[in-house]
């Protein structure tokens, strides 16, 4: 089989992840703040939510750029959008959803509406020949209204419909599994940028920690925090660099759903 030519990453795709380096930092925030000495569930299911929220809009960016784009104009101001509408949705995150409701959600409705029109007008393929471009799509499209549906309806009861348009944006492909082609992805430009993700993770974890590094330069606290980071990132790198055929032909579906978990 055909061995697979990475496609490069583009310095516009680095630029677009820096606002996720600050939007992970909104999202860990959530869970800095006990309330009486310990968070409750409520708190952790909001997080998981908002990670899964925010990380299936980056996927979408990151799969139609790794399958369609070829750095036309359409790709360059489809994710100049993205951006954009990234930084409101990154800096309306907290747990008080109330408060930025309306604000968080429309951005989620402006980056989806741009990603449905990024992968109509900047894909080379039909949309009625391409299974790929079409399950991708209806993902969004349902996604979109279920978001414009909760804003309309309000926060009391149109929060619901917006969870369930992000939580169905990103299980949608799971259900379309078989539609998808393994061809059509270049996979080592994919787990280059999941990579990049987890890094960014990383650094945030990393910014987390100096406070316990405080004293003796043999804190045994200090000492099992940092060996507990680098072990995670080591075993990490060692299954991506080691154990991963970057040059498989797959749907890139496993690793994308695992590094969300990650």
């Amino acid at each position: 089989m055909k061995k697979i030519v990475a496609k490069q990453v583009l310095m516009l795709e680095l630029f677009y992840d820096l606002i996720f380096v600050y939007a992970i930092s909104r999202i860990t925030m959530m869970i800095h703040h006990p309330i009486d000495g310990s968070l409750p569930p409520r708190i952790y299911i909001e997080f998981i939510i908002v990670v899964i929220f925010v990380l299936q809009i980056w996927l979408y960016q990151t799969v139609y750029i790794n399958r369609f784009g070829t750095s036309r104009a359409v790709d360059t101001v489809g994710l100049l959008i993205s951006m954009f509408a990234a930084i409101y949705l990154a800096n309306n995150i907290n747990t008080e959803w109330r408060l930025t409701f309306h604000a968080f959600n429309l951005s989620a409705a402006l980056t989806t509406i741009n990603l449905i029109f990024q992968y109509l007008f900047g894909s080379s393929t039909h949309f009625k020949r391409d299974h790929d471009l079409q399950g991708f799509i209806i993902a969004l499209d349902l996604e979109f209204i279920l978001l414009v549906t909760g804003l309309i309806i309000g926060y009391q009861y149109g929060v619901y419909l917006c969870v369930a348009g992000g939580l169905i944006g990103f299980l949608m492909p799971l259900v379309m599994y078989r539609i998808f082609r393994p061809e059509q992805v270049n996979f080592p430009h994919l787990v280059e940028r999941l990579s990049l993700i987890i890094i960014i993770t990383c650094g945030e974890t990393l910014v987390n920690i100096p406070h316990y590094f405080k004293g003796a330069i043999y804190s045994p606290l200090a000492i099992v925090i940092f060996l507990g980071v680098a072990a995670l990132f080591g075993v990490y790198t060692l299954l991506v660099e080691r154990f991963l055929n970057h040059h498989q032909h797959t749907r890139g579906f496993i690793a994308m759903y695992t590094h969300v978990v990650k």
